[in-house]
Protein backbone atom coordinates (compact mmCIF):
# COMPACT_ATOMS: atom_id res chain seq x y z
CA UNK A 1 0.00 0.00 0.00
CA UNK A 2 1.05 3.24 -1.14
CA UNK A 3 2.02 5.56 1.54
CA UNK A 4 0.52 8.82 2.18
CA UNK A 5 2.55 11.99 1.99
CA UNK A 6 3.21 14.06 5.04
CA UNK A 7 1.37 17.64 4.98
CA UNK A 8 4.60 18.92 6.94
CA UNK A 9 6.44 18.09 3.85
CA UNK A 10 4.52 19.70 1.41
CA UNK A 11 4.26 22.95 3.47
CA UNK A 12 8.27 22.76 3.15
CA UNK A 13 8.20 22.09 -0.73
CA UNK A 14 5.95 25.14 -0.84
CA UNK A 15 7.90 27.36 1.16
CA UNK A 16 11.26 26.87 -0.81
CA UNK A 17 9.57 27.32 -3.87
CA UNK A 18 8.28 30.63 -2.72
CA UNK A 19 11.42 31.54 -1.60
CA UNK A 20 13.32 30.91 -4.76
CA UNK A 21 10.78 33.02 -6.71
CA UNK A 22 11.34 35.86 -3.81
CA UNK A 23 15.07 35.58 -4.61
CA UNK A 24 14.77 35.55 -8.12
CA UNK A 25 12.70 38.72 -7.77
CA UNK A 26 15.31 40.59 -6.00
CA UNK A 27 18.36 39.56 -8.16
CA UNK A 28 16.76 40.66 -11.09
CA UNK A 29 15.67 44.13 -9.24
CA UNK A 30 19.21 44.64 -8.34
CA UNK A 31 20.57 43.76 -11.89
CA UNK A 32 18.05 46.92 -13.00
CA UNK A 33 19.66 48.89 -9.94
CA UNK A 34 22.98 47.82 -11.31
CA UNK A 35 22.49 48.67 -15.01
CA UNK A 36 21.08 52.27 -13.97
CA UNK A 37 24.55 53.08 -12.01
CA UNK A 38 26.43 51.95 -14.58
CA UNK A 39 24.54 53.89 -17.12
CA UNK A 40 25.19 56.98 -14.88
CA UNK A 41 28.52 56.25 -14.60
CA UNK A 42 29.08 55.91 -18.39
CA UNK A 43 27.50 58.76 -19.36
CA UNK A 44 30.01 61.03 -16.17
CA UNK A 45 33.35 59.85 -17.73
CA UNK A 46 32.93 61.83 -20.89
CA UNK A 47 32.21 64.97 -19.12
CA UNK A 48 35.14 64.35 -16.86
CA UNK A 49 37.84 63.87 -19.53
CA UNK A 50 36.33 66.68 -21.53
CA UNK A 51 36.83 68.94 -18.45
CA UNK A 52 40.40 67.69 -17.78
CA UNK A 53 41.51 68.54 -21.96
CA UNK A 54 40.10 72.24 -22.02
CA UNK A 55 43.43 74.18 -21.66
CA UNK A 56 43.88 77.03 -20.21
CA UNK A 57 43.49 80.44 -21.13
CA UNK A 58 47.27 81.89 -21.85
CA UNK A 59 47.53 84.95 -19.63
CA UNK A 60 49.16 88.33 -22.26
CA UNK A 61 52.66 87.86 -20.45
CA UNK A 62 52.66 84.09 -21.69
CA UNK A 63 51.56 84.43 -25.39
CA UNK A 64 54.45 86.90 -26.85
CA UNK A 65 57.15 84.94 -24.82
CA UNK A 66 58.61 82.29 -26.70
CA UNK A 67 58.26 84.42 -30.67
CA UNK A 68 59.74 87.54 -29.25
CA UNK A 69 62.60 85.87 -27.58
CA UNK A 70 63.12 84.52 -30.78
CA UNK A 71 63.29 87.98 -32.54
CA UNK A 72 65.15 90.03 -30.43
CA UNK A 73 68.36 86.95 -30.43
CA UNK A 74 68.09 87.39 -34.29
CA UNK A 75 68.49 91.28 -33.71
CA UNK A 76 71.57 90.67 -31.09
CA UNK A 77 73.41 88.82 -34.18
CA UNK A 78 72.38 90.97 -37.03
CA UNK A 79 72.65 94.31 -35.44
CA UNK A 80 75.79 94.33 -33.14
CA UNK A 81 78.54 96.48 -34.06
CA UNK A 82 81.72 94.40 -36.43
CA UNK A 83 84.24 96.19 -38.24
CA UNK A 84 84.93 93.00 -40.03
CA UNK A 85 81.42 92.69 -41.37
CA UNK A 86 80.81 93.76 -44.70
CA UNK A 87 77.38 95.21 -45.26
CA UNK A 88 75.52 96.03 -48.97
CA UNK A 89 74.08 99.27 -47.08
CA UNK A 90 70.91 100.90 -48.97
CA UNK A 91 71.35 104.82 -49.97
CA UNK A 92 68.81 104.51 -52.34
CA UNK A 93 65.53 103.44 -50.92
CA UNK A 94 63.05 101.07 -52.06
CA UNK A 95 59.30 101.65 -53.40
CA UNK A 96 57.86 100.63 -50.64
CA UNK A 97 55.80 103.12 -48.28
CA UNK A 98 57.66 103.10 -45.26
CA UNK A 99 58.48 105.66 -42.29
CA UNK A 100 61.64 105.13 -40.20
CA UNK A 101 60.41 107.02 -37.18
CA UNK A 102 63.67 108.11 -35.13
CA UNK A 103 63.48 109.45 -31.52
CA UNK A 104 66.76 111.01 -30.45
CA UNK A 105 67.72 112.82 -26.99
CA UNK A 106 66.06 110.11 -24.82
CA UNK A 107 65.45 107.69 -22.38
CA UNK A 108 63.51 110.34 -20.10
CA UNK A 109 60.34 110.91 -18.60
CA UNK A 110 58.81 110.69 -22.02
CA UNK A 111 59.87 107.84 -23.01
CA UNK A 112 57.28 105.51 -22.03
CA UNK A 113 54.63 107.58 -23.08
CA UNK A 114 55.77 107.36 -26.63
CA UNK A 115 56.35 103.34 -25.99
CA UNK A 116 52.87 103.11 -25.30
CA UNK A 117 51.48 105.60 -28.23
CA UNK A 118 53.60 103.26 -30.64
CA UNK A 119 52.24 100.11 -29.32
CA UNK A 120 48.41 101.64 -29.70
CA UNK A 121 49.22 102.27 -33.30
CA UNK A 122 51.31 98.91 -33.94
CA UNK A 123 54.46 100.92 -34.92
CA UNK A 124 58.01 100.00 -34.44
CA UNK A 125 60.77 103.36 -34.23
CA UNK A 126 64.62 103.47 -33.61
CA UNK A 127 65.91 105.50 -30.86
CA UNK A 128 68.71 107.18 -30.48
CA UNK A 129 69.65 107.02 -27.09
CA UNK A 130 72.30 109.60 -25.01
CA UNK A 131 73.32 109.14 -20.85
CA UNK A 132 72.32 112.30 -19.73
CA UNK A 133 69.96 110.79 -17.19
CA UNK A 134 71.20 107.32 -15.67
CA UNK A 135 67.58 107.30 -13.77
CA UNK A 136 65.99 106.25 -17.15
CA UNK A 137 68.57 103.83 -18.55
CA UNK A 138 66.02 100.60 -18.23
CA UNK A 139 64.22 101.90 -20.40
CA UNK A 140 66.01 101.16 -23.19
CA UNK A 141 66.00 97.70 -22.82
CA UNK A 142 61.99 98.31 -22.45
CA UNK A 143 62.27 99.88 -26.20
CA UNK A 144 64.14 97.04 -26.87
CA UNK A 145 61.76 94.43 -25.56
CA UNK A 146 58.86 95.81 -27.19
CA UNK A 147 60.70 95.57 -30.92
CA UNK A 148 62.14 98.75 -31.33
CA UNK A 149 66.01 99.47 -32.52
CA UNK A 150 68.48 100.99 -29.69
CA UNK A 151 71.04 103.59 -31.71
CA UNK A 152 73.52 105.29 -30.46
CA UNK A 153 73.52 108.90 -30.37
CA UNK A 154 75.83 110.69 -27.65
CA UNK A 155 76.48 109.89 -24.02
CA UNK A 156 77.48 113.83 -22.81
CA UNK A 157 74.79 115.17 -26.17
CA UNK A 158 78.01 118.53 -25.15
CA UNK A 159 78.73 119.64 -28.84
CA UNK A 160 81.91 121.30 -27.40
CA UNK A 161 82.98 118.21 -25.41
CA UNK A 162 81.98 115.72 -28.31
CA UNK A 163 83.48 117.13 -31.37
CA UNK A 164 87.06 118.94 -29.64
CA UNK A 165 88.98 115.94 -31.63
CA UNK A 166 88.07 112.59 -33.22
CA UNK A 167 89.41 111.17 -29.75
CA UNK A 168 87.06 112.83 -27.87
CA UNK A 169 84.13 111.98 -30.13
CA UNK A 170 84.56 108.16 -30.23
CA UNK A 171 85.31 108.67 -26.28
CA UNK A 172 81.94 109.53 -25.99
CA UNK A 173 80.84 107.29 -28.15
CA UNK A 174 82.12 104.09 -26.33
CA UNK A 175 80.39 105.45 -23.11
CA UNK A 176 77.33 105.68 -24.39
CA UNK A 177 77.88 102.52 -26.23
CA UNK A 178 78.86 100.98 -23.04
CA UNK A 179 75.59 101.82 -21.57
CA UNK A 180 73.53 100.54 -24.25
CA UNK A 181 75.37 96.86 -24.17
CA UNK A 182 74.68 96.81 -20.04
CA UNK A 183 70.90 97.13 -20.73
CA UNK A 184 70.44 94.94 -23.78
CA UNK A 185 73.75 93.03 -23.94
CA UNK A 186 75.82 94.17 -27.07
CA UNK A 187 76.56 97.30 -28.89
CA UNK A 188 74.35 98.22 -32.30
CA UNK A 189 76.19 99.54 -35.15
CA UNK A 190 73.95 102.75 -35.78
CA UNK A 191 74.31 105.62 -34.87
CA UNK A 192 73.96 109.01 -35.26
CA UNK A 193 75.73 112.54 -34.61
CA UNK A 194 74.80 115.09 -32.64
CA UNK A 195 73.84 117.93 -34.76
CA UNK A 196 73.65 114.98 -38.08
CA UNK A 197 76.89 114.65 -40.34
CA UNK A 198 76.06 118.38 -42.10
CA UNK A 199 76.31 120.36 -38.60
CA UNK A 200 78.23 123.72 -38.68
CA UNK A 201 78.57 124.07 -35.14
CA UNK A 202 81.71 121.41 -34.76
CA UNK A 203 83.48 123.73 -36.52
CA UNK A 204 83.53 126.19 -33.59
CA UNK A 205 85.80 123.60 -31.89
CA UNK A 206 87.90 121.29 -34.12
CA UNK A 207 87.62 122.05 -37.84
CA UNK A 208 86.90 119.42 -40.79
CA UNK A 209 86.10 117.03 -38.06
CA UNK A 210 82.95 115.78 -39.24
CA UNK A 211 84.96 115.15 -43.00
CA UNK A 212 86.94 112.37 -40.98
CA UNK A 213 84.19 111.06 -38.71
CA UNK A 214 82.08 109.94 -41.70
CA UNK A 215 84.53 107.54 -42.81
CA UNK A 216 86.17 106.85 -39.76
CA UNK A 217 82.77 105.23 -37.59
CA UNK A 218 82.14 103.28 -41.24
CA UNK A 219 85.75 102.18 -40.82
CA UNK A 220 84.81 101.09 -37.01
CA UNK A 221 82.01 99.11 -38.47
CA UNK A 222 79.19 101.70 -37.22
CA UNK A 223 76.54 103.15 -40.19
CA UNK A 224 75.89 107.06 -39.29
CA UNK A 225 72.09 107.75 -40.16
CA UNK A 226 70.75 111.31 -40.67
CA UNK A 227 66.96 112.10 -41.38
CA UNK A 228 64.97 113.30 -44.36
CA UNK A 229 62.59 115.30 -42.28
CA UNK A 230 61.67 116.80 -38.55
CA UNK A 231 58.98 117.60 -36.74
CA UNK A 232 60.76 120.53 -36.18
CA UNK A 233 60.70 119.93 -32.14
CA UNK A 234 64.63 120.71 -31.73
CA UNK A 235 63.10 124.24 -31.12
CA UNK A 236 60.10 125.25 -28.84
CA UNK A 237 56.56 124.61 -30.54
CA UNK A 238 53.37 123.62 -29.67
CA UNK A 239 51.67 120.34 -29.99
CA UNK A 240 50.30 121.64 -32.83
CA UNK A 241 52.74 123.07 -34.74
CA UNK A 242 54.60 119.66 -34.30
CA UNK A 243 52.08 117.84 -35.36
CA UNK A 244 51.78 120.67 -38.70
CA UNK A 245 55.73 120.24 -39.09
CA UNK A 246 55.57 116.30 -38.88
CA UNK A 247 52.35 115.76 -41.82
CA UNK A 248 54.00 118.40 -44.46
CA UNK A 249 53.36 117.00 -47.86
CA UNK A 250 56.49 114.74 -48.75
CA UNK A 251 56.03 112.89 -52.17
CA UNK A 252 59.46 109.96 -50.77
CA UNK A 253 58.42 106.44 -50.48
CA UNK A 254 60.83 105.64 -47.86
CA UNK A 255 61.10 108.70 -45.29
CA UNK A 256 63.74 108.98 -41.91
CA UNK A 257 61.62 111.20 -39.98
CA UNK A 258 63.15 112.93 -36.85
CA UNK A 259 61.41 113.59 -33.31
CA UNK A 260 62.70 114.09 -29.88
CA UNK A 261 62.04 112.39 -25.99
CA UNK A 262 63.80 114.31 -24.00
CA UNK A 263 62.05 115.33 -20.75
CA UNK A 264 61.31 118.78 -22.27
CA UNK A 265 59.46 117.58 -25.21
CA UNK A 266 55.61 117.17 -23.59
CA UNK A 267 54.53 118.88 -26.96
CA UNK A 268 56.01 115.87 -29.16
CA UNK A 269 54.23 113.42 -26.92
CA UNK A 270 51.01 115.40 -27.43
CA UNK A 271 51.28 115.62 -31.19
CA UNK A 272 52.62 111.88 -31.91
CA UNK A 273 49.21 110.09 -32.80
CA UNK A 274 47.94 112.69 -35.25
CA UNK A 275 51.59 112.21 -36.88
CA UNK A 276 51.32 108.74 -37.24
CA UNK A 277 47.76 108.74 -38.35
CA UNK A 278 48.47 110.67 -41.19
CA UNK A 279 50.73 108.54 -42.37
CA UNK A 280 49.37 105.59 -41.43
CA UNK A 281 46.40 106.98 -43.73
CA UNK A 282 48.18 107.65 -46.57
CA UNK A 283 49.75 103.68 -46.81
CA UNK A 284 53.03 104.26 -45.04
CA UNK A 285 54.28 102.11 -42.51
CA UNK A 286 56.11 102.67 -39.52
CA UNK A 287 59.08 100.70 -39.45
CA UNK A 288 62.43 100.57 -36.97
CA UNK A 289 66.05 100.67 -39.04
CA UNK A 290 67.95 97.48 -39.49
CA UNK A 291 70.80 96.67 -41.97
CA UNK A 292 68.31 96.85 -45.20
CA UNK A 293 67.08 99.89 -44.16
CA UNK A 294 67.38 103.06 -46.39
CA UNK A 295 70.10 105.00 -45.45
CA UNK A 296 69.94 108.99 -45.70
CA UNK A 297 73.62 110.74 -45.38
CA UNK A 298 72.95 114.94 -45.11
CA UNK A 299 75.87 116.79 -47.26
CA UNK A 300 78.51 117.42 -44.87
CA UNK A 301 79.75 121.52 -44.30
CA UNK A 302 82.81 120.87 -41.56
Amino acid sequence: MEREKSPHKKWTIVACLAACLVAAALCAGCGEKAGVDDSATITQEPEAVEQQAEPEPATEKQKPATKQDADLAWRDEDFAVNPDRGTDWDYEGTDEKVIYLTIDDGPSENTEKVLDILDRYGCKATFFVIGQDPSYFPMIKEAYDRGHTIGLHSYSHEYDIVYESEGAYFEDLDAIAAVVEEQIGYVPCFIRFPGGSSNSVSANYCEDIMSALVNDVQLRGYQYYDWDMSVGDGSDHTAEEIAGYGTEEFEQDNIVLLCHDSAAKDTTVEALPEIIEHWQGLGYTFKAIDRTTYVPHHAVNN
